[in-house]
């Protein structure tokens, strides 16, 4: 396994960006022929196992359904996602603990150990690339936050929100590269709650399934554009300072 700490320039490639100052993002690659075989399989079998116990029904209507590889396809995005935001935000003290699991229609999330604050982990597919997906002034992704529908009602409000993007062309690519050399997962910075709820760094934006964003039903969500989010390491940072302060 390899980690690279990526320092994206935007102003360098887009200048018209709306993201003025770095942004560092963490990069593991993983290599099927190599020793990371072993847990590259590991994650594709949990994998497995959470795409069973999901509802297919999604989209913008619930009489649409995801057919079986994108549940797969989401479903690797979310575990691996979650393994190497803990693994990262463990690497210097043990922070960051897995919530248990019992319900398949609730995003994945971690659980804070030492205060019990809740981050949760999105994940998406830009097909154009990950400066693309940070820096672009039109299209520039987001932090993903809160939302509440009738498909998934009353969602808890969490602490933290952070981001991993996989740059593949079609998600369900992603079924292959779990099994493949050169899997670069990309951690990609989050938002604490206070920014989604302040104006400053937040808005409401209806965001649809199926295009690459981690999202599987058409709706309102709570966003902070990576123009405004926190980095990779800044969200870390936040985190690790405020786990000093227990509920």
């Amino acid at each position: 396994m390899r980690i690279e700490n990526l320092v994206v320039n935007c102003t360098a490639r887009y200048p018209r960006t709306c993201r003025r100052t770095p942004f560092e993002v963490v990069v593991y690659e993983l290599n099927y022929s190599s020793e990371d075989k072993d847990l590259m399989d590991l994650l594709r079998t949990k994998a497995e196992e959470l795409a069973r116990q999901v509802n297919p029904g999604a989209a913008n209507n619930s009489m649409h359904e995801r057919s079986p590889e994108r549940i797969l396809a989401d479903c690797i995005a979310g575990v691996v996602s979650e393994y190497f935001w803990k693994l990262y935000l463990n690497s210097e003290e043990n922070v960051v603990s897995e919530t248990e699991f019992d319900d398949a229609s609730r995003q994945i999330d971690l659980k804070v150990i030492s205060n019990n604050k809740k981050i949760e982990v999105r994940s998406s597919f830009p097909r154009n690339g990950i400066e693309f997906a940070i820096c672009h002034p039109s299209y520039e992704f987001d932090v993903i936050g809160p939302y509440s529908n009738n498909y998934k009602p009353g969602e808890i409000q969490k602490d933290y929100y952070v981001r991993t993007l996989f740059h593949l062309y079609n998600p369900t690519d992603i079924i292959s590269m779990i099994s493949a050399d050169s899997f670069k997962v990309y951690l990609t910075g989050g938002a604490t709650w206070d920014m989604m709820i302040d104006t400053d760094y937040s808005k409401n934006k209806t965001l649809l399934p199926d295009f690459g964003l981690g999202v599987i039903q058409k709706a309102s969500y709570r966003v902070v554009p990576f123009s405004k989010s926190k980095d990779t390491r800044e969200i870390k940072r936040v985190i690790i300072e405020d786990q000093q302060v227990k509920n």
